[in-house]
Parts: structure tokens; sequence; C-alpha cells
């Protein structure tokens, strides 16, 4: 699949070999990597193989506001240098031991000289770093016991070079607009005395990467990010301190909520914060059927497969003892349920009419993402994400290596991912089999998770009732035995889907995840870590007046 759609985007490139030319920092940079790689060569290092270079013009605005009055406002503009220098070949080269990536400042002025200049600066010691490293790499290789089927694997998979270049996107930087929205978002929270801190933060990204490698590649990808976070907290007459956040992330500004949708929203979850203020905390231990909903299925789901790299392919890297993804071993094997499947969409724009903010056209390695790939088809193991750098299992990029506005490093992660169930109920349905599962357990009641704290602790808690079915909201709760082996044993899910958006790994991704997922068993117990603060002296300003 990836060879066809490589074909299409030459096809493609025809048309815009052009505006390619007229582009001062593709052509810098083509120019200044090219001439590196012809020119570097020392007494007996090994001359460069393969140069990658990324331009990311970067332009942000920040601001935050807190009670109805702004506590800051920002703006920084700027260009990041990500270079990935590399000598040998595909099979044997400095990849994989230490760190091959380098970052740095850009010129901002829109010079190719000055480009170019910024680039070769840091050219010759790229060059002798890399070199270095290749050579200590073959001594760690030869002290180090691999076995034949890792030895053999080539250290880079070559893939055909591609060029792709879009238009930027039209971003909204329009402080005046973002001040007013962050002063009038932020007065929600004076309304509720309770609430003893708040914050609303905005985050505006406009972002175009240029990126050429020796091989021929040449990308220029916009990236627009925008963002609204609602951050507040409460305490308990005990002393328990309780939040909650409520992130819009979008790509496009079109696709943000207006003021009253965000205020509206904002004003769902403080009501649902404050009712939990006045909760019980639950005193005895509970096993049996648990049924998360909505963003709880989103986030556990995304924590247990990804934020921990459960389905990311990693290779273990020479000379060090640990490493790599011991999971890729049982490939071909059940994974989770059977009823459960997991594809990854990165390469598709919508699904069944949404739009997914993870779509990316092509990686920063250069390969473009498959619009449909299996990663676990029926609860078996597939495919994982992956880069260039082949593992024992998955030895083809499927277009995943991304670059991180975080770290300013490239990253294998996820785009777009559905997990989907073959064993699907109405909310209706899926409610009564939990209340059934409850009570061939014998229990009392059973339980009901729609919100998770940060670290991925359960924060909006129902007890449900089997005499008549009432919920009740309870707090101070924690699962000790949840983790990826918990979704081999599911008893369904919603026949709805449930889009959630997030930006953990310095892209945005998409889940689309049930919206509802029921658990045979889990261990439900009080959270022995809470901490039980003192009351404040002075009331908070608010309650005063």
């Amino acid at each position: 699949m990836r060879v066809k759609y490589n074909i299409i985007i030459m096809l493609l490139a025809v048309s815009l070999t052009a505006s390619a030319q007229q582009n001062f920092i593709l052509s810098a940079v083509k120019s200044e990597i090219d001439r590196s790689k012809s020119e570097l060569k020392l007494n007996n290092l090994r001359p460069p193989f393969l140069i990658s270079y990324t331009v990311a013009d970067i332009k942000i605005t920040s601001i935050s506001a807190t009670a109805g009055a702004l506590v800051y406002t920002r703006d920084n503009n700027y260009r990041a240098g990500l270079s990935k220098f590399f000598v040998g070949d595909y099979v044997s080269n400095n990849s994989n031991f230490g760190n091959f990536m380098s970052v740095q400042d850009v010129s901002m002025d829109d010079d190719a000289k000055g480009i170019a200049i910024s680039i070769w600066e840091d050219m010759d010691r790229l060059y002798k770093n890399a070199a270095e490293a290749y050579e200590a790499k073959q001594a760690a290789k030869a002290q180090q016991q691999l076995d034949a089927e890792e030895a053999a694997l080539p250290d880079m998979e070559q893939t055909p070079p591609v060029n792709i270049l879009l238009p930027p996107m039209k971003t909204n930087l329009d402080k005046d607009y973002w001040n007013d929205y962050a002063r009038k978002a932020s007065e929600i929270t004076n309304k509720y005395p309770d609430i003893t801190a708040s914050r609303v933060n905005i985050l505006v990204r406009n972002v175009m990467s240029y990126t050429c490698n020796t091989e021929g590649t040449q990308i220029a990808v916009p990236h627009s990010y925008h963002m609204v976070h609602l951050y507040f907290n409460t305490m308990t007459d005990d002393g328990q301190e309780l939040s909650r956040n409520l992130y819009i992330e979008r790509s496009d500004f079109k696709d943000m909520p207006s003021l009253k949708t965000f205020t509206d929203s904002c004003e769902i979850i403080i009501n649902n914060l404050l009712k939990l203020r006045n909760a019980p905390i639950i005193n005895e231990a509970y096993s049996g059927p648990v049924m998360f909903e909505g963003i709880a299925v989103a986030e556990t789901f995304q924590q247990y497969f990804f934020t921990n790299n459960s389905l990311i392919a990693s290779r273990k890297p020479i000379g060090q003892q640990g490493g790599g993804n011991s999971i890729e071993t049982i490939k071909d094997k059940k994974l989770v349920s059977r009823s459960l499947s997991i594809k990854s969409l990165s390469g598709a724009e919508t699904y069944k009419g949404h739009k997914l903010e993870g779509y990316f056209p092509v990686d920063d390695d250069g390969v473009v993402p498959d619009k449909e790939l299996y990663l676990v088809e029926n609860g078996v193991l597939k495919n994982m994400l992956n880069g260039r750098t082949p593992t024992k299992k998955f030895q083809h990029s499927n277009g995943h290596a991304r670059f991180s506005f975080h770290s300013h490093s490239i990253r294998t992660v996820p785009g777009n991912i559905l997990l989907s169930s073959n064993n699907t109920f109405s909310h209706a349905e899926l409610k009564k089999k939990l209340l059934d599962a409850a009570r061939e357990e014998d229990l009392e009641y059973a339980y009901i998770i729609r919100y998770l704290k940060p670290d991925g602790t359960p924060d909006e808690v129902y007890r449900v009732y089997l005499s008549d079915g009432h919920e009740e909201l309870v707090r101070g709760v924690t699962y000790p035995d949840l983790n990826m082996k918990s979704f081999k044993r599911v008893l369904g899910a919603s026949d709805k889907d449930f889009f959630y958006s997030c930006y953990n790994f310095g892209v945005l991704t998409t889940y689309i995840v049930p919206e509802a997922l029921l658990f045979e068993e889990l261990e439900i117990t009080r959270d022995n870590n809470i901490t039980f603060k003192q009351p404040y002296i002075a009331p908070q300003p608010l309650k005063a007046e």
C-alpha cells in the first residue's frame, strides 16, 4: 500500500516543482546537506551516507487568565533545526546507539544564506560525532552476544524518496480575540465560591516544517494547534484536594468551540466536581465487574497501549542491558480479548464523517502512513507502530516517526487509533450486563468510572446498586490490578463511538473508542495515598463577600 501512495505523491510533486524551487528554506537545506555529504571526509573516518535536516518555522501565542483577569500573554517565534546524521550504510550505521539527532537554533532571517550557515555550523561536529559513534558501536557489537536473527537485522530500512509540498494552514493568532476569550472563560468559576483555585490557559501554535534528506525526499508540511484548557480545584470538608481539567484541542481554528460552548462545558464539570466534594470515601474492597465510560475509556486505552509504548516497536540499543519491547515476541498470538481489534488510521482524514485530528500526510522519515492498518485483529497482535528501524518481528516502517514539539526530537507515536469490538450493545443493555455480572458474584453493587485523574487513577466513580439501579458518587478510589492484561477479560462494549483528541506526545492524536467498555473483573479499593490537608484559615475571597 505504501508504494501505491508514494507513486501518487510523486505524481503530485511534478506539478509542485516550481513552488519548491521558490522556497528558500527547502532550497537552502537541500543545498547544504548535499554539500555536506559530498565534502565531509576526514582521514580514516567513514564518510556520511545519509543526512536528514528539518527546519521548523514556529509561531506560538500563549495566554493565561484567572477569575476574569489576565495572568500573562506571550508570543514566541523561532526556527528550530533538527538534524539526523548517519555514517555507514543501511545495513550498519551509527543509529540505535546513543543519540544520532541534534537540535539547534536556525536563523530567523528570510534569507537562504542565513539558513545555510546555521546548518553548516553544526555539520562538522555532527560528522565527527557520528563517525566516532559508528566505530564505538562496532566495538560494542563485537563484545555483545547477539543472536543470529538480531545480528542479521539491518540498522535502517531503505524507503523510496517522496516529495510532498503542502501550503501553510491559516491559524488564528489574533491576540485580542484570545485575550478576551481567556478573560471571559476564566470568569466562570467566580460563581462558585467553593472553587479554591482556577486557571484558563490558551495555546495557539502555527508551525511549518521543511525536511530534506540526501535520499531525495523533500517535505513541506503545516502543523496547526489550538488549545483551551480550564483547570480548577476545591477542597472537601475533611481536607482532600480535588481537581478537574477540561482540554479542547484542535488543529483548525474553525473547529474550536465558541466561548459559550466552552463555558457551558465548564459548568458541567464544575458541578460534577462540587458533587464529588460532598461524596463519601469508600472504605471497603471490591472485586467484580467495572464499566468505564467516555473519556475514561479513551484515557485508559491510551495509557496502557501507547503512553506505556505497548504497541510501539522498539529495538534494543546496542551496548545496553535494557530496552526494546518484549511484547513483539507474541506476534500472531492473543494480546487482548478476541472481541477487540485495534487499527491505526493515521493516513485517514475522516472516520464515519468525523474529522480526525491526528491525520498526517507523511512522517518525518519520509514514509506515508497507511489509511488503515491492523495492529490487533480479533485480539491477536498483528503489527506495531514503527519507523525505519527494523525490529525482529516488525521490519518495515508504517510511517509513525514524528517530530515532537515537546522534546524537539523524532519519536514513534500514534496519529489516529481505533479501538473496536465485535461484541457490542446499547448503553442500557451494557449496563444490564454490568448488573447481571455483579449479581452472579453475589455483590450488592457494581462500579462505573467516568473520569480519571491526570495520573490515570479514577476520580469520578459511581456505585450502581443492584436493588434499584440508582447511582451513588464516591471518592478515594483506586484500582491496583488494572493493566493491559485486563483487556483480555472484556464482557462487552458500547455500539457507539467516542472521539477523543489529545496532545500527549508533542503531536495531536485522536482515539476512537467505544462509549463504554465493560471489564469482567477489577479490584476497587480505597486510595491510601490521599493527603488530607488542614482547611484554609481565612475564607476564599469570593466566600467572604
